[in-house]
């Protein structure tokens, strides 16, 4: 990709003004899914300007005016910073690791034809993770297409939960597998890569995670692809130690500002709230 660093800059802000995508919200139903379309569409044109700010504005705070007009708490100013900071170090990431990515695609589509002669243990893996990738072909055109992809997943994923017929978030769990995954990232090796976890360690993070829940995702083929090539390359070392750093300070703030949040769920579009942990959910 040839074109100049503002031009990727400004591609950048408005793909994330534009998220969650304009299709979702014709397939919300209720006034719940609805305000939370818009709430989450407001928060990522928040984080646009933000970016602008950050990279192609001087003297621009729009996030500063927002909590002086008590729009937004000083709290999820800092948690907005984090994730902008994780944005950025995670195209830093993607302009490295595409080459690789591509590669390692490649490869999946070669041992489709294989996957019946695996150890079963690593065939229900692959048939969870990378099977339905295999079967088509490469999407992405540039490393900028890839990463537009991963923040994609990232807002409509976590706007579609409210369009699932029952879908809960229960709170403790989410800070139990927070607080794991900042232990691993600090842990992290030296190239970036992550240690290999004990068996017990293993399987708590699976519980934590709501494992029948997690799935294949573009961010995920990148950060295991990397943990496959870092080794190798210097640069992709460099920026995977950089993006674990953005990823450990977002997440250690998140799980920090979660601390006096309940749990929630979304049952046939209505937005469930407890008023304390194991509490019995009611509409919000």
């Amino acid at each position: 990709m040839n074109q100049k660093i503002p031009e990727i800059d400004e591609q950048i802000a408005q793909l994330i003004a534009s998220l969650p995508s304009s299709r979702l919200l014709q397939q919300a139903k209720t006034p719940a899914q609805i305000e939370e379309w818009h709430k989450a569409r407001q928060t990522q044109i928040l984080l646009a300007e933000c970016w602008k700010s950050k990279w192609l504005v001087k003297d621009y705070y729009p996030v500063e005016e927002a909590v002086k007009r008590q729009e937004i708490s000083q709290l999820k100013a800092e948690l907005m910073y984090c994730s902008l900071n994780e944005k950025k170090a995670r195209w830093e990431l993607c302009k490295v690791a595409e080459k690789y990515v591509k590669r390692r695609h490649a490869l999946l589509q070669i041992w489709t034809g294989y996957v019946e002669r695996f150890p079963k243990p690593f065939a229900h893996f692959w048939y969870k993770f990378f099977h339905q990738a295999s079967l088509r072909q490469y999407p992405f055109q540039s490393a900028y297409d890839l990463f537009a992809e991963t923040l994609k997943e990232e807002a409509d994923g976590s706007f579609s939960l409210c369009l699932e017929p029952y879908y809960e978030v229960p709170m403790k769990k989410w800070r139990q597998v927070g607080k794991q995954y900042t232990q691993l990232l600090a842990r992290s090796e030296l190239d970036g890569t992550y240690p290999q976890l004990k068996k017990a360690e293993e399987q708590r993070l699976k519980t934590n995670l709501v494992w029948h829940k997690v799935g294949f995702s573009w961010i995920g083929m990148v950060l295991w692809t990397c943990q496959i090539e870092a080794g190798n390359d210097p640069l992709l070392s460099k920026q995977l130690v950089a993006y674990n750093k953005s990823s450990w300070e977002a997440l250690s703030l998140g799980v920090l500002a979660s601390r006096n949040l309940h749990g929630w769920a979304w049952h046939k579009g209505e937005l469930l709230c407890t008023d304390k942990a194991g509490g019995t959910y009611r509409k919000a």
